[in-house]
């Protein structure tokens, strides 16, 4: 029976490094698709140019007034420009550490489109380029963490897709991990 537990669970690690939404309220990761789906990109070419997406998945609001988060990558790339998902949007930060408060409200949905980034791959090698998400410098809560702004002006600190690594990858061989939460109770029901 222990050694069913243990496979059991090194099965469910391995499964959930595959790249899906994450399932978590309230969290924000990279993606470069706009389902939320994929934070992994493998074979691309040098000098070619990727859209990476900020999303926000499994929003407890209706509706977001801004919010705060920073970029950092580690690898061969450029950020050749960033487009807010809002007409009405102003960012005080930079391109890469946003600040951004929205004239009118962003209605939410399961994954919301924050920012679309033009980044330009440029290993020559076809090396991994790493995307980290945090908050923004300064932040108005803990610049570790992303932050969104609700109705009222209160502000609502926010996990990230994957909290102890890249939270996309280009080139990588997808090292990219996503968290599963499961519960004792669902793992000894498979044994019933």
């Amino acid at each position: 029976m222990k050694t069913m537990l243990i496979l059991l669970c090194t099965v469910l690690m391995a499964t959930s490094a595959l790249a899906t939404i994450d399932n978590d309220p309230d969290s924000m990761g990279f993606y470069f698709d706009l389902a939320a789906e994929s934070p992994c990109l493998d074979g691309v070419a040098p000098y070619a140019t990727v859209d990476l997406y900020l999303i926000l998945t499994n929003p407890s609001t209706d509706a977001v007034y801004g919010f705060e988060a920073g970029l950092t990558f580690v690898g061969n790339a450029m950020l050749l420009s960033s487009t807010i998902n809002s007409i009405n949007c102003i960012n005080v930060g930079t391109i890469d550490n946003m600040i951004v408060g929205f004239g009118d409200p962003t209605m939410t949905t399961p994954a919301t489109l924050l920012v679309t980034f033009e980044v330009l791959y440029i290993d020559t090698t076809m090396g991994p380029v790493d995307f980290y998400l945090h908050g923004s410098e300064p932040s108005s809560i803990d610049p570790i963490y992303p932050t969104i702004l609700l109705v009222d002006g209160e502000l609502q600190m926010i996990a990230t897709s994957t909290p102890y690594g890249p939270s996309a990858q280009i080139n990588g061989g997808c090292t990219v991990v996503a968290t599963d939460h499961v519960s004792f109770d669902e793992i000894k029901s498979l044994y019933r």
